[in-house]
């Protein structure tokens, strides 16, 4: 190539340089200014991230905090969180963080975990499970899960320290998982149940006005209606009275103040009966002394709303009955100071399964059988075997004012 022809081929170079210089340059301080961007936005949603997060701790720490943070100075930025209580006992935690002009904001719902949500739920153990026994739904206890013979844990199941087995031929089955280490208090405060009752439900308390022990029989019909009778201080039962649960309890909270309750029948509707104890160790007892059942079995039909909480201070018995046989208990028990107490399981003349559909939250495990080990493995006798069911529903509704877990949790996070 000719010296003539090098020269037209750099100089043409540099025309198209000259003109797409400008376009180069151009596009280099767009990629920085996007760098910049990106890297400003990436901060500001990471500020507001963390102040959700330390939000979120001080919310579990301390449950009545509602600081939240003012213009605080956070990784070169700034952060503002607020904490608003809506509903009943949920928090929204609503987190800005601004960097380099750029904001952006997160918001986190926080619930307290309701013990409806718990198929069994227990602080320690007083009894083992054994051959015979089918749990299902969530389970958890502060304590160890003991194991007698091959015990079924359908749910998911959390311990805080871990699986004794009786021998070793005790083989229980945990179909969906475990985990230990996990410890969650069983505390409940029951002013919310009793002024939900006092707004819109129903009290039965000492009409003498002399703070004696009530005791109040309730028989749920598959109509909808409910009949109740009183007794003030071991004294004669009034009259039975029957009306609409829905008139009785608009609201679904029946509130018995220092008494015990006795339930029995088929339930239509939705309703939380608490027995309070209000110092008295005669009181805060509820007695299954039959069937309590739902109209619609959820188990069978997706489409029933009928729902059942049965709440003690003190403890939730059945009632002996050696003629009863097999018994069905639908509904989510707490049992504040004790457990489930079958009175006189080992005086049955058989062996009968306890049909329970719902979940058993209490202060300890309870012998429910006696039994005789064949080969190294018992089996039940006298008494009852839990054929547990969880009611799912309960994941999403539970019944009215049902008590609610110390601790919160998040429920929901949006970015």
């Amino acid at each position: 190539m000719s010296g003539k022809a090098i020269l037209i081929l750099v100089a043409a170079f540099s025309f198209l340089f000259v003109l797409r210089g400008k376009e180069i340059l151009d596009f280099s301080t767009s990629t920085v200014d996007n760098y910049i961007s990106y890297y400003s936005k990436t901060n500001s949603h990471s500020i507001a991230v963390s102040g959700a997060n330390m939000a979120a701790s001080q919310i579990f720490i301390n449950r009545s905090w509602k600081a939240g943070y003012k213009n605080l100075d956070f990784s070169s930025g700034k952060l503002n969180v607020t904490v608003d209580s809506f509903g009943y006992d949920n928090r929204r935690i609503t987190s800005i963080g601004t960097y380099n002009g750029y904001k952006d904001t997160v918001i986190a719902i926080l619930s307290p975990k309701n013990f409806a949500q718990y198929g069994n739920f227990y602080n320690s153990s007083a009894a083992w499970w054994a051959t015979g026994d089918t749990l299902s739904g969530p389970f958890h206890i502060n304590d160890y899960i003991q194991c007698y013979g091959n015990p079924v844990f359908l749910g998911y199941a959390t311990t805080k320290k871990g699986v004794q087995k009786y021998n070793a031929q005790s083989k229980p089955e945990f179909l969906g998982g475990l985990e230990t280490g996990v410890e969650i208090p069983l505390e409940f405060d029951t002013s919310q149940i009793r002024l939900a009752a006092y707004n819109n439900g129903k009290i039965f308390s000492d009409t003498t006005k002399k703070n004696k022990v009530t005791d109040v029989q309730l028989e749920f019909f598959s109509n909808g209606n409910v009949k109740y009778q009183v007794r003030i201080d071991n004294k004669a039962w009034t009259s039975p009275v029957t009306k609409p649960l829905s008139t009785l309890a608009p609201n679904g909270v029946i509130f018995i103040e220092r008494g015990n309750l006795f339930i029995k029948g088929k339930l239509n509707g939705q309703a939380t009966i608490v027995a309070s104890r209000k110092g008295s160790t005669k009181a805060g007892m509820i007695h299954i002394v039959d069937d309590i059942s739902y109209n619609k079995n959820p188990l069978t039909d997706p489409t029933s709303t009928d729902m059942l909480g049965l709440v003690a201070e003190n403890f939730v018995q059945v009632d002996f009955d050696s003629k009863r046989g097999d018994i069905d208990i639908h509904a989510s028990i707490y049992s504040q100071k004790d457990g489930l107490v079958i009175e006189k399981y080992d005086q049955y003349p058989g062996a009968y399964k306890m049909n329970l559909v719902g979940g058993i939250i209490g202060e300890k495990v309870r012998p429910t059988a006696k039994y005789k080990v064949i080969g190294g493995i018992p089996y039940p006798t006298n008494g009852y075997s839990y054929v547990h069911k969880f009611d799912t529903r309960f994941y999403k509704f539970v019944p009215p004012y049902f008590p609610k877990t110390k601790y919160f949790r998040v429920v929901a996070w949006y970015e």
